[in-house]
């Protein structure tokens, strides 16, 4: 009996090891990210990062010194908001079992320069137009920043091994522009 018993199991371990058969060892890992060797490297990690409410990815694409300004839209006074701020929001967002779909997307074709009143170093990139989607039953928030410019300021890391550019950058600054 002994015998037929390990029989049986080697029998079903082997028919279990064929390459049709898929193998689950865990939670699924996520989205892969870019390496942040240039600030739109970032931007496209923060995108997947938000969308995905990756707040551990998040937590890596801001500068400890960040701060993020905006305006309240209730009385129009300024809000400010650190990494803390932002990692939290998105872990926030990741606890809501009731939003179904959360989306930030960047418009095609940004370009990068360097405004004369930063620290050197630093890169700038205006977004005119940046969509965001939170829908959360019964209640849906769809910003799209129609003529509305956001501005994102970045800091360089050098030397930095695990980039192909020997740089890698963090976001140090948000600023939502008014029109």
């Amino acid at each position: 009996m002994k015998v037929f018993l390990v029989a049986v199991v080697l029998l079903i371990a082997a028919a279990g090891c064929g390459s049709d058969h898929k193998r689950i060892v865990g939670p699924d890992p996520g989205p892969a990210y870019s390496v942040p060797s240039s600030p739109f490297a970032v931007l496209d990690n923060l995108s997947l990062a938000y969308s995905s409410r990756d707040s551990t990815e998040c937590k890596l694409l801001y500068d400890d010194n960040y701060v993020g300004t905006s305006t309240d839209q209730s009385d129009g006074s300024s809000l400010t908001f650190s990494k803390a701020n932002e990692v939290g929001h998105v872990g926030a967002l990741a606890k809501i079992h009731s939003i179904t779909t959360v989306l930030l997307q960047f418009p095609p074709g940004l370009t990068r320069f360097t405004d004369a009143g930063d620290p050197p170093g630093w890169a700038t990139i205006q977004v005119l137009n940046l969509n965001l989607v939170i829908e959360d039953s019964p209640t849906s928030l769809y910003l799209n920043n129609s003529g509305e410019m956001n501005e994102f300021k970045f800091v360089p890391t050098t030397p930095a091994a695990d980039s192909p550019t020997d740089t890698t950058w963090k976001i140090i600054r948000w600023t939502e522009i008014k029109n």
